[in-house]
């Protein structure tokens, strides 16, 4: 159920995304169901990231869920209830998200691609910074956040691999911009020492976008997630149709 139905959180109240709850209650359809026993005032439109990209997402609050439950003929109705409220709705007011990751947090990378920005003459770009900007933005296409952190608590980033995986892409690809690059010293938010990392002259930037979409997402991108957040795993083939 938790891949199932959606949650967000607003000015302290939870709304569960309205489709996600009648599909499970085995309402044919959603809308007329929502429509039809959910009360106007405990519902609401908000734009939220899913696999066609941000949509305006019919929410309702708490006690829609009830009435929509009520009304269920499916004998599983109230089973779902009970997850539901004794669940979801006491672990989202305890830790503010539902499962074993925080999805409401930004990821960090945005923080350092801030902080590291100012550190790159103009004309190069930051492989480390670039590589999780481009990857973020693939997925949000179909739906997917990254979240800040990963099941082990450990930030989501990418590792010195990716520098050595780019500089590989361009020697096989007898590029002349291979071995041109320069290292900056790369900050994190956190307590974390800096590292150096590569940087290479805007020129090369269509290389590195082709080496993100043809290489790393195919080669690298399913390890990655599968030990730090599996639900990625879902969406990825969605990067390669």
């Amino acid at each position: 159920m938790l891949k199932q139905v959606r949650t967000i959180e607003i000015d302290g109240e939870i709304w569960f995304v309205a489709s996600d709850v009648a599909k499970i209650l085995g309402y044919a359809k959603p809308g007329n169901a929502v429509k039809t026993h959910c009360k106007l005032k405990g519902t609401l439109k908000q734009g939220i990231p899913t696999k066609g990209g941000t949509q305006d997402i019919v929410l309702i609050n708490e006690p829609n869920i009830y009435r929509l439950i009520i009304k269920s003929k499916l004998p599983s109705a109230e089973k779902f209830e009970a997850w539901v409220f004794e669940e979801v709705v006491p672990s989202i007011r305890k830790k503010g998200f539902y499962g074993k990751i925080d999805r409401t947090q930004l990821p960090n990378f945005i923080e350092r691609y801030r902080d590291n920005y100012h550190k790159l003459p103009s004309d190069h770009f930051s492989v480390i910074s670039e590589m999780f900007a481009r990857l973020y933005i693939e997925l949000e296409k179909v739906g997917y956040i990254i979240p800040d952190k990963g099941l082990d608590g450990k930030q989501l980033m990418p590792d010195i691999s990716v520098g050595r995986g780019f500089a590989k892409f361009l020697r096989d690809n007898n590029s002349e911009f291979f071995d041109t690059h320069k290292t900056y010293m790369h900050s994190f938010p956190d307590s974390r020492r800096d590292v150096e990392a590569n940087m290479y002259h805007i020129d090369v930037l269509p290389m590195f976008i082709r080496y993100i979409n043809e290489v790393w997402i195919i080669q690298n991108a399913a390890k990655y997630f599968k030990k730090r957040d599996p639900v990625a795993l879902d969406y990825l083939p969605k990067l390669l149709e």
